[in-house]
């Protein structure tokens, strides 16, 4: 009989899914049917909603499976509440809590057994080049070294980023020549084709103070068709510039780039950086920008946010260019009053 409640630790993304995907299998086998299910993230549950689902039979399922993301965000009032359902909870439903972190609070520590509590690292360097090549060689498919330290290269370190890629080339793979080892040439092909472009692709552009490659990017974003690509795009140049800031602000401060990238931080957040593409494109953004800058950028895109959520569909680009302009040639100082026309 699957535990009533499950607590899934650690950075480890891809196995943490897996591991929640066995217990979904699971209550479905057990029940005989489809689950109901919650997910829920601690700004959520200030009103007790979680409780609700848990303890609320449906009408429509035999069982629920309910899920609290990112449970390092709890405060102590939500963690005693937990920890009193825990120690009494229903039998009709099923609790994962999961977190990024690998230690939360004592109290809901304890409250979880031990057997059903499980920590998921991240893949040490010398785990991932096997994990890769083992991956490939399940489908039949070889792959040469120099292929998979580029691979490496281009994801974070969780297999579920690896497992995507991995699965997404296997597939563009099989429309190819399949008697030979995939080598990097090939990763580069499929890179070629598989490429969209968003603000992680724009990023390494504004890093380099490329003004007119960075036009480009945004175009190729914008002529996606997607209505909400704009304001994707602000707020995710606003994480990389916050991210930024901090390996600036922590080099400032006296540590090297090694530890500046490993102690990077957005809002709080650990967001290390690790891939060596990841790397350089940030070792260029700080040559490219002061810390006095990247604060400047940073309020340029706090207020471009609210300006590209009015604009309407045939002033966004003018809005973006603009946002582009201020970055790249003002360095987040105010534009004048003169107009810009654009690019």
């Amino acid at each position: 009989m699957i535990a009533p409640v499950h607590l899934l630790l650690g950075p480890e993304t891809g196995e943490k899914e897996q591991s929640l995907k066995q217990i979904r299998d699971a209550l479905r086998k057990e029940s005989g049917s489809d689950l109901e299910m919650h997910r829920f993230y601690p700004f959520e549950t200030e009103k007790g909603e979680i409780f609700v689902a848990l303890n609320n039979n449906s009408l429509f399922a035999e069982h629920r499976l309910v899920i609290l993301s990112q449970a390092e965000g709890l405060n102590a009032s939500m963690v005693d509440a937990l920890a009193t359902y825990i120690a009494n909870p229903s039998d009709t439903a099923t609790l994962v809590i999961i977190s990024s972190e690998t230690r939360l609070s004592a109290k809901l520590l304890k409250a979880v057994p031990k057997e059903n509590t499980k920590i998921f690292y991240e893949l040490f360097d010398n785990q991932k080049f096997g994990w890769v090549r083992d991956f490939f060689k399940k489908y039949g498919l070889t792959i040469t070294a120099d292929a998979i330290d580029l691979l490496l290269s281009m994801v974070e370190n969780n297999t579920q980023e690896l497992r995507t890629i991995s699965s997404q080339l296997t597939l563009f793979w099989k429309t190819g020549d399949e008697g030979r080892p995939i080598t990097e040439d090939d990763i580069q092909t499929y890179i070629h084709h598989s490429r969209q472009e968003d603000a992680f692709t724009l990023f390494p552009y504004i890093a380099k103070g490329d003004l007119k490659m960075s036009i480009a990017s945004l175009h190729a974003i914008l002529g996606s068709g997607d209505s909400s690509s704009g304001i994707l795009l602000v707020s995710g140049l606003l994480w990389q510039f916050r991210r930024l800031l901090s390996i600036q602000e922590q080099m400032e401060g006296g540590a090297d780039e090694y530890e500046a990238f490993s102690g990077a931080k957005v809002l709080g957040k650990s967001v290390a950086v690790r891939s060596p593409r990841d790397k350089g494109v940030y070792h260029q953004g700080r040559e490219t920008y002061s810390v006095g800058e990247c604060r400047a950028i940073i309020t340029a895109l706090a207020e471009a946010d609210l300006a590209t959520k009015e604009a309407g569909s045939e002033m966004l680009p003018v809005v973006l260019e603009r946002l582009l302009y201020r970055i790249i040639s003002c360095k987040g100082r105010p534009l004048s009053s003169v107009g810009f026309a654009t690019l």
